[in-house]
Formats: structure tokens, C-alpha cells, sequence
């Protein structure tokens, strides 16, 4: 039954899905980026620089 289930499936829409959401994931990071404000970009780099470990979101 499992044998006939995956011979009868097409990876090639799970290839485009997976496109799909790599897509979505991409933009939304972008776009969640380029929202940053200047002050909370600062606090991101200096992450690497600090040695007390803070949230750097308000």
C-alpha cells in the first residue's frame, strides 16, 4: 500500500512547492530586514562585540 503511495506521486510539484516556500521564507526575511529600525540594527551588530548577552529587541 506505502509502495504504491510513493510510486504514485510526483516529486516534481514537491520541488516547485519547496521553491515556493523558499520564496516566501526569503521575502518575508528581507522584508522583516528592511523594517529594522536604525536602533535595532545597531544593537544587531554590536551583538558579536558585547559580552552581556541582551535581547536587542525593544
Amino acid at each position: 500500500m506505502i509502495r504504491d503511495l510513493v510510486s504514485a506521486l510526483d516529486y516534481s510539484s514537491f520541488a516547485e512547492l519547496a521553491l515556493a516556500l523558499f520564496v516566501v521564507a526569503f521575502c518575508t526575511m528581507t522584508y522583516g530586514t528592511l523594517r529594522l529600525s536604525q536602533k535595532a540594527t545597531d544593537r544587531f551588530a554590536s551583538i558579536p562585540l558585547s559580552d552581556e548577552v541582551e535581547d536587542p529587541r525593544p
